[in-house]
């Protein structure tokens, strides 16, 4: 249903080495945009939504929407830690440590943070079994 997504900053350079350290988890490359203005993640468009950031179009500051969050897709429960462990030592703010969450059922397994630009991020295993968990 979505091509990419794109979020604001208002410093490409702190807010690329923490996208790197959680999308690196993931297992998703950084792209060659071909401009020092965007950084992108994902495969292409063909092959997996897109992560985009860069500065407002308009010149104003980058803000953080209330009540949007961009969900990441997660393999294991255990890559969820990692995601988590790696956006905490990158400079993200904890919004939620790892774990299932009783308001969404016992299979979805869930951390959230903050960017450094304060945007909210989930990663999600949502086919997490306790008796087999990782």
């Amino acid at each position: 249903m979505l091509l990419y997504t794109t979020l604001g900053t208002n410093d490409l350079p702190r807010a690329t080495r923490f996208y790197d350290a959680i999308m690196g988890v993931l297992g998703q490359p950084r792209l060659d945009t071909g401009s020092e203005d965007w950084v992108a993640w994902g495969r292409d468009y063909d092959n997996g939504l897109g992560l985009w950031l860069t500065a407002p179009f308009d010149g104003g500051p980058a803000t953080p929407g209330n009540g949007a969050m961009q969900a990441f897709k997660a393999d294991s429960a255990a890559q969820v830690r990692d995601w988590y462990a790696a956006g905490l030592s990158a400079g993200g703010q904890d919004e939620g440590a790892p774990g299932t969450r009783p308001d969404y059922g016992p299979q979805f397994y869930v951390a959230y943070l903050r960017d450094p630009d304060g945007n909210k991020l989930a990663c999600v295993f949502h086919r997490y079994d306790p008796a087999v968990a990782a």
